[in-house]
């Protein structure tokens, strides 16, 4: 059994291959993350939908997202976040992503310069680069303790399960 907290969404192809698995799984508010184990919530999985989704959370939702990693090492809680993005298999990778928020703001920048696009609206500074991301990833995992683990879309429900049955079977990190 997998509990799913009720804040997750667009998890449809997670619950799919819980179903395929076998595994049962029940929706309820979790402490932290999106996935963990009824009878020892001492793991937690925090499923990101990509890059997109960290740099949110990271850069623009620092605060909720910084007091969510300390709460769960206040609490004893391992917290893996998972993140969807293919072609990623660690930190070191994230430096060579492509923030499409960069070159969107850079081309509108541009367009400004000219006098053009007036009307659509930019932040005062430019996006963070992949780099940085990086670096702010690598400082949570050292602040907090949090594990950053990469996957793909179609096997993420696999993933969750099996870095939840390696605790539950007390198997070593992969």
């Amino acid at each position: 059994m997998i509990l799913v907290d009720t804040r997750e969404q667009k998890n449809g192809h997670v619950e799919k291959a819980f179903r395929t698995l076998g595994i049962p799984f029940d929706r309820t508010k979790l402490y932290v993350g999106d996935y963990t184990l009824p009878n020892d919530q001492s793991v937690c999985v925090d499923r990101k939908a990509g890059l997109q989704e960290v740099y949110a959370n990271t850069v623009q939702q620092h605060q909720r997202f910084r007091a969510e990693c300390a709460r769960a090492k206040q609490a004893g809680i391992r917290l893996i976040v998972l993140v969807e993005q293919p072609g990623m298999h660690s930190l070191d990778d994230v430096a060579e992503w492509h923030n499409p928020r960069i070159q969107r703001w850079d081309f509108i920048d541009r367009m400004h310069a000219f006098g053009k696009m007036l009307d659509v609206k930019i932040p005062p500074k430019r996006p963070v680069d992949s780099e940085r991301l990086m670096n702010i990833m690598r400082s949570m995992a050292l602040r907090y303790g949090v594990e950053w683990r990469f996957t793909t879309h179609e096997l993420c429900g696999e993933r969750i399960a099996e870095i939840l049955g390696e605790r539950k079977e007390g198997r070593a990190d992969g």
